[in-house]
């Protein structure tokens, strides 16, 4: 017998579908591209028996403290413009068992041959990462933003600060917005677990986004569309970046001056 999932997540599963029109849209998301959990631990009731009739799918490197926790995630292979109208194929909500070997699928996955995304586990440890620092971030998105992508191949905006500077500069907004700068992470492997690590080092520093170097973005959120707000607003940054280098010129930008006074203003509460 499937679970029946309450409202609330329901609603979790309709934003994430709305955002998944957006990235497509926006051209974020080719083919297969990307992927995307939320824990939804709190909005998830369901008794030992019940779950014990969904068998244990082993996931190897978990830890003592991801017992119990519940998650919805994207599958290996779904396409973001299909989960607004085939939710129940293209994502699963999956609880990770009592001795953390493994996770019991039971909502979802309904296409033939379904796997949760194959950055499952680097998804549970910057999940983990959130819920230990008392983060009210729940969502963990990852896409491919063509022009922030594009600044990493450009040596003026490579790396954490001179790509920062540049966003900043563009428009008051990717500070208000971003106060803290998007944290960088140099070319790792996709799918790897240097790549999560150092990943979830950015995280720690209290970045929201962060910038994978010429392959994409991962930005966290309260909820999916909080997430995808925020690389919105930084990849707008970046179009305005691109569009003053089409003309031959060099950005004029705000100062720092003028961006720090933005800083100040708009500091964050947390």
């Amino acid at each position: 017998m499937p679970i029946t999932l309450s409202k609330s997540v329901h609603q979790v599963i309709r934003e994430v579908g709305e955002v998944g029109q957006y990235l497509w849209q926006k051209g974020w998301a080719e083919k297969n591209a990307g992927n995307l959990s939320v824990d939804i631990t709190d909005h998830i009731a369901i008794t030992p028996a019940k779950l014990k009739k969904f068998p244990v799918k082993p996931i190897a490197g978990l830890l003592p403290e991801f017992a119990g926790r519940s998650y919805l995630v994207t599958g290996t292979g779904t396409r973001y413009r299909d989960i607004q109208n085939h939710s129940s194929e293209c994502l699963c909500v999956l609880q990770i068992s009592g001795d953390a070997k493994g996770f019991h699928l039971f909502w979802g996955g309904k296409r033939e041959g379904f796997k949760p995304t194959s950055e499952l586990p680097s998804h549970l440890l910057m999940q983990n990462s959130l819920r230990k620092s008392g983060a009210k971030e729940k969502v963990v998105l990852h896409t491919h933003p063509n022009e922030l992508i594009a600044l990493t191949h450009l040596s003026e905006t490579a790396g954490e600060e001179k790509l920062n500077y540049a966003l900043w500069s563009m428009i008051p907004e990717a500070k208000i917005y971003v106060p803290r700068g998007i944290g960088w992470v140099p070319y790792r492997l996709t799918a790897s677990q240097e790549l999560a690590k150092e990943t979830v080092k950015a995280l720690e520093r209290k970045h929201k986004v962060v910038m994978w170097e010429k392959h994409g973005v991962l930005a966290v959120g309260k909820d999916a569309i909080e997430a995808f707000d925020l690389i919105d607003a930084m990849n707008k940054a970046a179009i305005l970046y691109l569009l003053c280098k089409q003309t031959g010129q060099t950005p004029q930008g705000l100062s720092r001056e003028q961006i720090d006074e933005i800083g100040r203003m708009f500091a964050p509460k947390d």
